[in-house]
């Protein structure tokens, strides 16, 4: 049924579990996985027109790293070899366009952490997926 899974990976414990439920299906279907993170370079702190990007970006990506590095790991415990891609931008613009471009046939993500009053700021980068691709997503809390 579905060929390519893709994991978004925040280094959350719901991203975690959704890694858990995509090898499950990546097993069954004989699917390829994908683990994707996306360091968020869209939104940095910005001081009279002055980045804080260069040394934060790379702690961003660092860290970033880190978790696909520890998503990759548990994905070849279990038998998988994922692709992984690190991307930066606006999260929910790069987790709504790499599936299209990859072929992607289910996006598999956590659920969100994040509290009421953020969501209502910030939005939620799972529920703006849900509501703006046209591939099957699965949302594991």
């Amino acid at each position: 049924m579905y060929k390519k899974i893709l994991v978004a990976i925040d280094g959350s414990q719901s991203s975690y579990n959704a890694l858990d439920a995509a090898i499950d299906m990546a097993k069954q279907f004989k699917a390829a996985l994908y683990l994707v993170s996306v360091v968020n370079t869209a939104n940095l702190p910005m001081n009279v027109g002055v980045s804080y990007a260069p040394g934060l970006v790379n702690d961003l990506k660092t860290s970033a790293q880190k978790d696909l590095d520890k998503a990759t790991d548990i994905a070849k415990h279990a038998g998988i070899s994922p692709y992984v891609q690190l991307l930066d931008g606006e999260p929910r613009e790069q987790l709504t366009r790499f599936p299209k471009e990859n072929g992607i046939d289910l996006i598999v993500m956590g659920k969100t952490g994040t509290n009421s009053f953020t969501r209502v700021f910030v939005g939620s980068v799972t529920r703006y997926v849900s509501e703006h691709s046209d591939i099957n997503i699965l949302i594991v809390a």
